[in-house]
């Protein structure tokens, strides 16, 4: 039987340390039958040839591995620059300004700080101008609206509709509180309103606004009214010189300059607070008790 190796299996056998050797010729096997079959009185064979002698097998030739490259040497980064120290800007010297003045800064607590009172007007038609000699009858304080546009032909008030400083959808509502207690007919129904005071520019004079305090009280004693409205927390707060919440302020009693006083929402609030319009029209009850010479007891406004 032939072993039919090849190279690579030679090798391995090799590497085992497995020696290889070769097969016999295919002649042998008959000579050796010949041998045994002749008779012992026969001349003795002629001695068979050495067998062959195997060949080792030389191991196969590995070849070399490729070389392997060399890694590149690590790039180092530059070393970042050095940092600038930029110099301090020069400091300059501040120039002194004197204080800014306001309108009507007198000391501390003076009454009427940046307020002034707007003229009075009367609301409807059927109420005679102011200085009448006539007593009785309302008086309405209110804050206009700040920064006011130029509202359309649509949006004004009709020329039936209360004459205030309120402008739009807000003069229509209190013309509409007003004409529930039958007021477009009264014969003694006024309004002015409260202005802020500006600050003067810088570098120029405050102008001479009289105080707001003299002033409300001057024209209280001229009109003579029975009851006095305060609508607006702003407005309030200026006329009572409180600093107190409007629900506060709502809920006590109030006289300014001997005349009673009530205070009430703002129009423009109640159009943002429609839930707020039940507790306006019971201010406006209780001011009208003032004046019909009904008295409320106190606290009735504050539901």
């Amino acid at each position: 039987m032939a072993l039919n190796l090849d190279t690579r299996q030679r090798a391995m056998l090799h590497a085992m340390g497995i020696t290889v050797w070769l097969p016999e010729p295919e002649t042998a096997p008959a000579v050796l039958s010949e041998a045994l079959a002749a008779p012992a009185d026969a001349p003795a064979a002629a001695p068979l040839a050495d067998p062959p002698v195997a060949r080792p097998v030389p191991p196969p030739v590995q070849e070399a591995p490729p070389p392997t490259p060399a890694a590149p040497a690590p790039v180092q980064a530059p070393p970042p620059p050095a940092p600038v120290h930029a110099s301090p800007a020069p400091v300059i010297p501040e120039r002194e300004r004197p204080p800014r003045r306001y309108v009507q800064q007198p000391v501390a607590g003076a009454p009427g700080l940046g307020w002034r009172l707007g003229p009075v007007r009367p609301v409807y038609a059927a109420t005679p101008p102011a200085g009448d000699g006539g007593e009785g009858g309302w008086l309405i304080l209110l804050e206009p609206p700040a920064n006011s546009l130029p509202l359309p032909p649509a949006q004004r008030p009709g020329p039936d509709c209360a004459r205030t400083a309120l402008e739009g959808d807000a003069a229509r509502l209190l013309d509409n509180m007003l004409r529930a207690l039958n007021l477009q007919d009264h014969p003694r129904l006024y309004s002015a309103a409260l202005h802020r005071v500006q600050p003067a520019a810088e570098g120029q004079e405050a102008p001479e606004v009289p105080a707001l305090q003299p002033s409300l009280e001057a024209l209280l004693r001229d009109l003579r009214p029975a009851c006095v409205l305060v609508l607006g927390l702003a407005t309030a707060r200026a006329v009572l010189q409180r600093q107190e919440a409007l629900g506060r302020l709502r809920a006590e009693p109030h006289r300014i300059a001997g005349v009673p006083a009530v205070v009430s929402y703002d129009p423009n609030y109640l159009l943002r607070a429609p839930q707020a319009k039940a507790g306006a029209w019971a201010d406006l009850c209780h001011a009208q008790a003032f004046v019909t010479g009904r008295q409320m007891p106190p606290g009735a406004a504050s539901e």
